[in-house]
C-alpha cells in the first residue's frame, strides 16, 4: 500500500501477511482527508489501527501528532516498522483495548476509528469517543454498511463501507 497525498505521498508500506483486518481503501481515505480537510497542528488518533494506514496518511498531510492504537500485537509491530520509513518524530504506538482505551485517554482534535465489522458496539464506542475530541474535531467511523450508527452528521458510502463523521 501507499500513501495518497502528502510529504510522505507514494512512500510504500509493508503490510502484515495473512493479515485479518481490511486496510481502509485509498478512495474511503481521500474522502476521509477531504472531508476534515486542514490536519496543520491537529493530534490524530486511529483508533483499531490494523496496517496504520489512516495514522500514516494524517502525519503525510500535515498532523502534528498522531497516535495508534492496536491490541493485536504482530500488526503493532508492522505499524512501528513502517513508521521508520518515514521522517516524522511524533508518533504514539499503544497496545491497548480501543474500548477501554477511549474511556481514559486525553483528548485529541481528530479520532478515527475502523473496528473489525459487527463485532463491537459502536453506538457505545461513539458516545465515549465523542467525550475525547477537542472542540472543532472529527469522529470518523469506517463501519459496515449493515451496522447502525446514531447521531451522525454526514455519511458516506462506498460499497459495503460506510464513513460516519461526528463534528464537535
Amino acid at each position: 500500500m501507499k500513501i495518497n497525498s502528502g510529504v510522505f505521498k507514494n512512500t510504500s508500506l509493508n503490510i502484515q501477511k495473512n493479515s485479518h483486518f481490511r486496510p481502509t481503501t485509498a478512495i474511503c481515505r481521500k474522502s476521509v482527508f477531504d472531508t476534515i480537510c486542514s490536519l496543520e497542528s491537529k493530534s490524530f488518533l486511529d483508533v483499531f489501527s490494523g496496517s496504520g494506514m489512516i495514522g500514516f496518511e494524517a502525519a503525510s498531510r500535515g498532523a502534528q501528532q498522531v497516535s495508534f492504537v492496536e491490541m493485536n500485537k504482530k500488526y503493532l509491530n508492522q505499524i512501528i516498522e513502517n513508521s521508520k520509513k518515514l521522517d516524522y518524530n511524533n508518533f504514539t504506538f499503544l497496545r491497548r483495548d480501543a474500548q477501554r482505551f477511549i474511556k481514559k485517554c486525553d483528548n485529541y482534535d481528530i479520532i478515527f476509528a475502523d473496528p473489525p465489522y459487527n463485532i463491537y458496539n459502536l453506538n457505545l464506542f461513539v458516545q465515549n469517543a465523542l467525550k475525547k475530541i477537542n472542540k472543532g474535531g472529527f469522529l470518523v467511523v469506517e463501519c459496515s454498511a449493515k451496522e447502525s450508527l446514531e447521531g451522525y452528521d454526514k455519511i458516506a458510502k462506498f460499497g459495503e463501507t460506510n464513513l460516519a463523521y461526528w463534528k464537535v
